[in-house]
Formats: structure tokens, C-alpha cells, sequence
């Protein structure tokens, strides 16, 4: 009891601008806190706690853009939506709704489905996206339909992340672990599809692009200067080389072997070797090498 006291005081003697000063998960984890303690889900509630307004927030985090989005920032989805069913009571639901969408819930679902795709977005359009890029409607007719966000992005089969809270050295050390575990890049689905990597985009926004293979070669950026000694190959010169080692061992080396030369320094590295040829499949880049060599007598 008297802990908590303390720690009343403690929020009485710092003022908001001072919370500012704090890393972004302390931040965070303060907010959750003061949201929970106070029952303070819903942006309306919360704004009665004057606390750090919503705003605020939203300039000091680049990726929350919608209420929505701090909410799976704090894992908060479940009170979240207790909070918006208790409050449905007190709302009339709009006529527009009522008599303007005459969807079925599978069609509005493919109506997302395809929109997402349009614009891109591989884990499901966000919610400010449908505003920005032109949905045919709000995202709250989305969420009056099925409940939550969560449920939208489920029923579509897209992956839904409560919690968002990674820094960028994370993100890098995720992904690099599962490069590690791949032994090559990973695609898009196969990133969405991996529960212990962030989704897409997160990973995008953090990035600051639209493509996945720029991300992998900020992240590649110097490994190939360690395997290769930083020297640079044209493709002639490593198809001279793959032949030679094909030569030296009479049949063609796997990729695990090709990892062993390059650490001796006998052959650029697979990222190198993949981007010359413009494919991860070794089967196909073998076939290249030996038909040319065929060919050429």
C-alpha cells in the first residue's frame, strides 16, 4: 500500500514532458500501466485521464497513426475490445451502416482481401491505409462486423502481431537468425509465416521502404567483405571459378560446400553468387555454369 502511494506521488511530482525523456519501452510500459490502473481502453477514456495525449504519442511513435495501434503496441486488444462492447451499449449504430452496406461477411472480407493486395500491403492493409488509399468504406464498418482488428486480419488468414514493441537492432538480430536458420534470404510469406519474427510491416516501417530485398541488402551490407575479403566479382569471373571447383571434386558442390570455400577464401559468397545470377536455386545456376561450358567446347 504504501508502494503504491509512493509511486502516486511519484507521477504527481513528473510532468509529461519528463515521461518524454524516457527510452520508448519504459515509455510505453508506463502508459500501460496508467491505462490499465484507470480502466482507460478506449481513446475517449483515456483522454478523461489527461495523461500524455494521443497525439503526443503519435508524433513521438512513427508507426502509431490509429488508436488501434497503440493498443496492440501494449497488448492490450482484450480489454481493448471489453471496453468498446461495454460502451456499444450507449451507441447507436449508425444509419449509414445499417442500410448502406449491403455486403455479406464473406464478401467484405474479399473486398479486403483484394484491396490489400492492390495496394500492396502482404499482412493486410492497416486501418489509416484504408483511409488513405480509398477503401470503399471505414474501418469501422470492419470492426462493427467482426468484433476486432485482430478478427479481420485472421479471417483473412494474414498474420496479427499484439505486440510491436521491438527496437531496430532487434528486428535486425531476428532476422539475421533466421537467415542464419534459412541459409538465404527469407520471402515475404515465408517472414509473415515465422511466429518469432515481427510482421512484414513492422519490419518495413522500420526500414523506412516498400521492398524486402532492400532490407536484405542493408542487412547483408559487409558480410560479404568478410567471406571474400572484400574483393568485387564480375559473373564471368564466378562462373571461372565454380567450374574449377567443379573440376576439383568432379561433380558440383552443394551450398554448404560452396560456404566452406568461401570462408578459405576460394569462392565469393552465396549472396554474391545468387545476386549474379539472379536466383537462390543452386540446381539452376549449376546448369548455367555446365551448359555454358558444354557449349563453348
Amino acid at each position: 500500500m504504501a508502494e503504491r502511494n509512493s509511486e502516486k506521488e511519484i507521477k504527481k511530482r513528473t510532468s509529461h514532458k519528463a515521461y518524454l525523456n524516457l527510452e520508448d519501452q519504459e515509455l510505453l510500459k508506463i502508459i500501460r500501466k496508467v491505462m490499465i490502473e484507470n480502466k482507460a481502453f478506449t481513446s475517449v477514456a483515456y483522454k478523461k485521464v489527461k495523461f500524455i495525449p494521443f497525439p503526443t504519442l503519435k508524433r513521438r511513435f512513427k508507426d502509431i497513426e490509429v488508436w488501434q495501434d497503440l493498443i496492440n503496441y501494449l497488448h492490450l486488444n482484450r480489454e481493448y475490445q471489453r471496453a468498446t462492447m461495454k460502451a456499444k451499449k450507449e451507441i447507436i449504430t449508425p444509419a449509414f451502416i445499417k442500410n448502406s452496406v449491403k455486403e455479406s461477411n464473406e464478401e467484405l472480407l474479399e473486398m479486403y482481401k483484394e484491396f490489400s493486395e492492390k495496394i500492396g500491403a502482404y499482412n493486410g492493409a492497416s486501418m489509416s491505409q484504408l483511409k488513405r488509399y480509398g477503401f470503399k468504406y471505414s474501418e469501422t464498418v470492419l470492426l462493427r462486423r467482426f468484433g476486432s482488428w485482430k478478427n479481420v486480419k485472421e479471417l483473412c488468414g494474414y498474420s496479427f502481431n499484439l505486440g510491436t514493441m521491438y527496437s531496430k537492432d532487434e528486428i535486425i538480430t531476428l532476422l539475421m537468425d533466421a537467415r542464419k536458420k534459412y541459409g538465404r534470404r527469407l520471402s515475404q510469406k515465408e517472414i509473415n509465416k515465422d511466429p518469432t519474427l515481427p510482421v512484414l510491416e513492422t519490419i518495413l516501417k522500420f526500414f523506412k521502404t516498400t521492398k524486402i530485398s532492400e532490407v536484405w541488402d542493408e542487412l547483408e551490407k559487409g558480410m560479404e567483405k568478410t567471406s571474400t575479403e572484400g574483393k568485387s566479382y564480375t559473373i564471368e569471373e564466378i562462373k571461372d571459378l565454380l567450374y574449377k571447383q567443379y573440376r576439383l571434386k568432379g561433380s558440383p558442390l552443394t551450398t554448404t560446400e560452396i560456404a566452406a570455400k568461401t570462408k578459405v577464401g576460394e569462392l565469393p559468397g552465396k549472396t554474391t553468387i545468387y545476386r549474379h545470377f539472379k536466383t537462390q536455386k543452386i540446381r539452376e545456376i549449376w546448369k548455367i555454369v555446365l551448359e555454358e561450358r558444354e557449349h563453348n567446347g
